[in-house]
């Protein structure tokens, strides 16, 4: 449709031009050394343009002459450009289909063409994977070169001497990259790899700061994180009343929540004779979150036994078939002298989930009851428990293609 329309507007244009040329022939004269030639106007504006355009074609012929060398050496340059491109393309397709032979000798071939830092970087990829250090550095290198103080450059080479297991020369190459880029996740979870695989967890608890204001986890990981170095902490049997209580009340609320925090904290007060102080927590957090670890450990204490299984049996009316709080139930009635009740409640516990702790109380609650056939029966089937092999458990891999 535009086409259509140009060429109507062309028309009519040169239709109106020759219209104004037959109305008003012209005559143009020029006079050169006293002879004068006379030219029709319209034949002079055709020459006129026709000169021009002939000038014009002249000095476009003359500069692509003249030009001839750099356009070819921008050819050839843009020719090598795209074949290391493509080469990059393919290597990096090759690199993700895990054929790394075929992708460093692509990537090789790639960076004769015209390589750049990412040549390299993946080249590097390809020869850590084939297990071969000598080559991945000699690549890295030559990145480095390209890309000096690259943060991918010095990320890569400090994960893969990472995963080779080499700690000593990844913390080197990571300790830059500190100074440099301190605050960038990347460079803060990979230092947090660094030192739990080094075992590192003092250390670890002064970085916990900056993976929690960089955001480098969720919350719920950064609360687990803090929940696992206050276990350790909490674990250590010189601690103080002051140093735990003071651990325990700098922690997070998310991390206080933890059942493994709990535990550890629950523990520590029960070591250091506080069995009120652990009762309270454990009852508070078992109104909040039920737990089988959180209820065995309360079946420990050593408060008064009747005033726990009073407590205790509130929640049998809604866990009746937990073996956990059945276990006890037993436990505490046995503290507390009620041996009709701890059989009732550890005969049910066996029956749900028979255990070598279960079967031992039962045998002494069954002693205390003057029936020593079925205590021997208790102890023959909880040593039979405490030394028989669980079966293995089915592993599920992946089918072969």
């Amino acid at each position: 449709m535009r086409l259509l329309v140009a060429a109507l507007a062309a028309l009519i244009v040169a239709v109106g031009l020759g219209h104004l040329i037959a109305s008003h022939p012209g005559i143009v004269a020029i006079g050169v050394g006293g002879t004068v030639v006379r030219l029709s106007l319209t034949l002079f504006v055709v020459l006129t343009l026709g000169g021009t355009l002939l000038v014009l074609w002249a000095l476009y012929g003359l500069w692509k002459l003249l030009t001839v060398r750099s356009r070819w050496q921008r050819f050839r340059a843009a020719r090598t450009r795209r074949r290391a491109q493509l080469a990059l393309n393919d290597g990096l397709l090759e690199l993700a289909a895990g054929d790394h032979a075929r992708a460093e000798r692509t990537l090789e071939r790639g960076a004769r063409h015209g390589a750049t830092a990412v040549h390299y970087l993946a080249a590097a990829q390809a020869a850590h994977a084939l297990n071969a250090p000598a080559r991945r550095d000699a690549w890295l290198a030559l990145a480095e070169d390209a890309a000096p103080a690259s943060l991918a450059v010095g990320l890569r080479r400090a994960e893969m001497l990472l995963e080779q297991g080499e700690y000593g020369a990844a913390e080197a190459a990571l300790a830059p990259l500190l100074d440099s880029h301190g605050e960038q996740r990347a460079v803060l979870s990979l230092r947090h790899r660094l030192l739990a695989l080094q075992g590192r967890h003092d250390d670890i608890a002064g970085l916990l700061p900056a993976l929690r204001k960089r955001r480098v986890y969720g919350e719920q990981r950064i609360a687990e994180l803090e929940s696992e170095l206050a276990v350790r902490r909490l674990a250590r049997p010189a601690l103080s009343r002051d140093e735990i209580q003071h651990l325990w009340h700098g922690l997070a609320k998310p991390a206080r929540e933890q059942v493994t925090l709990l535990l550890a904290y629950a523990r520590a007060l029960l070591r250091l004779g506080d069995d009120d102080e652990a009762e309270a927590l454990l009852r508070k957090s078992l109104a909040k979150q039920w737990d089988a670890r959180l209820v065995t450990l309360y079946g420990e204490l050593e408060t008064s036994p009747v005033t726990a299984l009073t407590r205790a049996e509130a929640w049998y009316a809604t866990h009746p078939e937990d073996p956990a709080l059945l276990l006890t139930l037993g436990r505490l009635s046995y503290r507390a002298e009620l041996w009709g009740k701890a059989r009732e409640y550890l005969e049910a516990a066996a029956a749900r989930q028979p255990s070598a702790t279960t079967q031992r109380l039962l045998a002494d609650t069954y002693d205390r009851l003057g029936e020593p056939e079925l205590a021997r029966r208790a102890r023959a089937e909880g040593l039979d428990l405490a030394t028989s092999t669980p079966p293995p458990t089915a592993t599920l891999l992946p089918a072969r293609s």
